[in-house]
């Protein structure tokens, strides 16, 4: 009875502290992230899909693995650029929720020297069963570095933060 106890205590104490997310500084690991010269010219891509497996992405024809909460930088292209994020199953790409790669264009926007995206986990709409896809999302710096911060804090508070962000950007 008492081993019992013993046992399942270390093994609830060893869940909780597994679950835990460690501190940890930004700037130190993405320094270019924080200075304002290294950052222009780049495409920084945060990782917020929840799922163990790793992902790929493929940024101007670049492939890459992504773990969930990691973050890749790009060389950012003059004209268009594009990016997708997938997975592979049976040699073929698949579980983004777009059919095509989001691009943009830095002529359309040239004051815009740094570009911000987030790949979230989303339930397909489009879809009879309703299964889990891949959604690139292009985000401004502050909506980039509090998901960066907080990767948990719930999809609903980022789709708030886009729809603020898309009224200040394109409505006013």
């Amino acid at each position: 009875s008492f081993s019992f106890k013993l046992i399942f205590s270390s093994f609830l104490f060893i869940l909780l502290s597994s679950c835990s997310t460690p501190s940890i500084d930004s700037r130190q690991i993405i320094p270019e992230l924080f200075d304002p010269e290294l950052k222009k010219g780049k495409i920084f891509v945060f990782s917020n899909h929840v799922d163990p497996r790793t992902i790929n992405i493929r940024v101007n024809g670049e492939v890459r693995k992504m773990k969930h909460t990691e973050t890749q930088i790009f060389d950012l292209k003059q004209g268009q650029n594009s990016l997708s994020s997938f997975m592979i199953f049976a040699g073929k790409e698949q579980e983004n929720c777009d059919d095509q790669p989001y691009t943009f264009d830095t002529e359309m926007f040239p004051e815009i020297e740094t570009y911000y995206f987030v790949i979230q986990s989303v339930i397909d709409k489009n879809t009879i069963l309703k299964t889990r896809c891949f959604k690139d999302f292009q985000v401004n710096e502050e909506v980039f570095l509090r998901q960066m911060e907080n990767p948990r804090s719930g999809s609903g508070e980022f789709f708030q933060d886009l729809s603020k962000d898309f009224f200040r950007e394109f409505v006013f």
